[in-house]
């Protein structure tokens, strides 16, 4: 296809923000350093410091402390291990204070990591079962996986990116404690059944993915099976527009040993 050709597609779909905004005090993991956002400098500052080089100029600029798990992120595999293996390798030779370094393959941390332009399939497990939103703590099934791609006329093949909604992202600006503690999300069955298919990339709409145990999906993705996570996402407009099959499109940073990155996916439909 030409670029021409390409773009008379793409500028005809719907773009779909599936990130969640950050700001300092947001709902992170107990466990997990606070997100920090503050103002390094101010224009009243600047405009002494550039008085000579440039009269009347000015800027701002802002300073980002965080752990790379904070609101909508993406994980690699070496993020989690399974008694200290990913892949079948022992990860902890090749962790420094800097980073991950020497990485055998197929590991790899985030510079390593393409761009993913990847088709999306969306599995609205609670519209599946007739609701708004999944109750406190529900486990999804295979069979609501399946049901909810029946339901919606869609297959999961090998290399798509699935997307899941529990219906919980819209409690992340308005309900921590709701958000942090009260999910529902995916059971290890359901992700043995979507490792299965072997897809690229599983995405959800809460931060621990797993219930009841909440690790326990992390390593059968991550650690087992080397598919890529992300979390936190807002899946609302999607679902609402019913479109299951989308073009999801991933940018992590390339931080150099990293095991994860802060991003902001689109959808196309």
């Amino acid at each position: 296809m030409s670029g021409q050709a390409l773009w008379d597609v793409v500028s005809k779909a719907k773009v779909y923000d599936l990130g969640q905004p950050y700001w300092w005090g947001m709902p992170v993991h107990p466990a997990d350093p606070p997100f920090l956002f503050f103002l390094y400098r101010y224009h009243e500052h600047t405009k002494e410091l550039f008085k000579e080089i440039a009269p009347g100029f000015a800027d701002s600029i802002s300073l980002i402390v965080t752990s790379m798990h904070a609101g909508t992120h993406f994980d690699a595999p070496i993020h989690m291990s399974r008694n200290l293996k990913v892949l079948g390798h022992d990860i902890t030779p090749y962790q420094q204070d800097k980073g991950y370094v020497n990485l055998p393959q197929p590991l790899h941390s985030m510079e390593n990591v393409p761009p993913l332009v990847l088709r999306g399939v969306l599995l609205d497990i609670p519209a599946y079962k007739g609701l708004d939103i999944l109750p406190e703590r529900y486990e999804i099934r295979p069979e609501d996986l399946e049901g909810a791609a029946k339901k919606e006329g869609v297959e999961v093949k090998e290399g798509d990116c699935v997307l899941v909604r529990t219906g919980y992202s819209r409690y992340f600006q308005t309900d921590a404690d709701a958000y942090l503690h009260k999910f529902a999300g995916l059971g290890a069955d359901g992700a043995r059944w979507l490792a299965a298919k072997k897809i690229r990339l599983f995405g959800i709409d809460n931060l621990a993915i797993g219930v009841p145990k909440p690790f326990e999906c992390h390593n059968i993705f991550l650690s087992d099976n080397g598919i890529y996570v992300m979390k936190s996402l807002n899946l609302e407009e999607l679902a609402k527009d019913k479109h299951y099959i989308s073009t999801v499109i991933v940018l992590p940073l390339k931080i150099k040993g990293g095991e994860a990155s802060l991003i902001r996916p689109i959808a196309l439909a």
